[in-house]
């Protein structure tokens, strides 16, 4: 299924962002991959640039300046009353209509049948680890994903747990409960391994998106068997499969504490990893012979993990109260205690902490790269 790259520029923030929303959590978000701006230097830089649309659409003040200049070679649509379906758009009707409207103009545009997205050598894959249970690595997986889809971001957040523990956030949206989910797709996956099929196998009736987490996922498995069955090479292949579909700019994977053969491909195959410590003195011990084990087993593979490594302390007070182990060599960063978190009942709560947002964002900014998540006046979702 193709999946169209759609640039919209409107002056109104509060047009914009229900719209985009509307985008991420309806039928059409597998379809199409919006991205926004509702000032003039962020659109034309964006323009200027080497990625182009399959669709550009705006409202005059904003589109004019770029179609005077000579690099104009995409399809475009101005928002108006729609009197000249040839070059307008109705900017205020239902939603659906208006969306299939963009649809249907970029499938009659002879746009290309891959984003520049997918045109790249696949996702950035980060993997969320941890020796101890309990220390937020879960938290913090689903609020990087929050933080990377609202910045429009393409996220999947992959949860390989025992026990999904990211099943407590709630959830609504787009087809979730006709997603076939992770085990008919594992099916489906040594199914076309036996049969030798060189075909890709489809994403979208498998998935299920995410509106709080701003990202795609597949719905908690509920038989523990079927995700005690994953081997290494299931892991990896899976996450192959994710990276190079081209739906995705970034693959979180949320692993089981401790050592297993999930844990052990997510810290093979992703190309970061993030090892989440609390300041205590039994998690520091666990961490330091769980690390300690690895180097004395293979040396080689563990430089080649610890190359790729970021090791933050979560619920930091401001000053650590443990030594590290020798093992690690440093601290990358600090995630705050949330007092408010202790007590609480309320899922939502742990996806909606500005101290925490802060620090997640910071995160992200070291893990794909200041010029990424630069602030350019863009607002996008999907």
């Amino acid at each position: 299924m193709v999946t169209y790259k759609v640039v919209l520029a409107v002056k109104e923030p509060q047009y914009l962002e229900p719209l985009l929303h509307y985008v991420h959590v309806s039928e059409f978000g597998n379809r199409l991959r919006m991205i926004g701006f509702t000032r003039m230097e962020p659109f034309l830089e964006y323009m200027s640039g080497e990625e182009r649309p399959d669709l550009v659409i705006g409202d005059s003040e904003l589109l004019e300046p770029w179609l005077r200049q000579e690099n104009t070679a995409c399809p475009w649509k101005r928002l108006g009353i729609g009197e000249d379906p040839s070059t307008e758009l109705a900017k205020y009707q239902p939603l659906p209509e208006l969306i299939g409207a963009m649809l249907q103009a970029c499938q009659k545009g002879g746009s290309r049948s891959r984003t520049a997205v997918q045109q790249e050598a696949g996702a950035v894959t980060i993997g969320l680890v941890s020796t101890v249970g309990g220390s937020g690595k879960t938290t913090t997986a689903v609020n990087m994903a929050k933080q990377l889809g609202g910045m429009g971001m393409s996220v999947f957040y992959l949860n390989l747990e025992t026990l999904n523990s990211s099943a407590a956030f709630p959830r609504q949206g787009r087809k979730a409960e006709d997603a076939q989910g992770l085990p008919r797709l594992l099916y489906e996956m040594k199914a076309a391994m036996e049969t030798k099929s060189t075909g890709s196998i489809p994403l979208e009736p498998f998935i299920a998106s995410h509106p709080a987490m701003k990202c795609d996922w597949f719905e908690p498995v509920n038989n523990r068997n079927e995700i005690l069955q994953l081997s290494k090479s299931d892991v990896l292949r899976l996450m192959d499969i994710l990276s190079q579909s081209g739906r995705y700019d970034v693959i979180i994977a949320d692993t089981d504490s401790g050592l297993n053969e999930r844990t052990d491909a997510v810290m093979e195959g992703c190309s970061q990893l993030v090892w989440i410590l609390l300041d205590d003195l039994i998690h520091m011990f666990k961490s330091g012979q769980q690390l300690s084990y690895m180097e004395r087993s293979s040396s080689g593979r563990f430089a080649e993990i610890a190359a790729k490594s970021r090791f933050i302390v979560n619920r930091y007070v401001g000053e650590l109260a443990n030594p590290l182990p020798g093992v690690i060599q440093g601290i990358d960063g600090f995630l705050p205690y949330i007092p408010s978190w202790k007590q609480n009942s309320n899922a939502e709560l742990l996806l909606s902490s500005p101290i925490f947002q802060r620090d997640i964002l910071k995160l992200c900014r070291e893990l794909l790269g200041e010029d990424v998540l630069e602030e350019t006046g863009v607002r996008a979702y999907g």
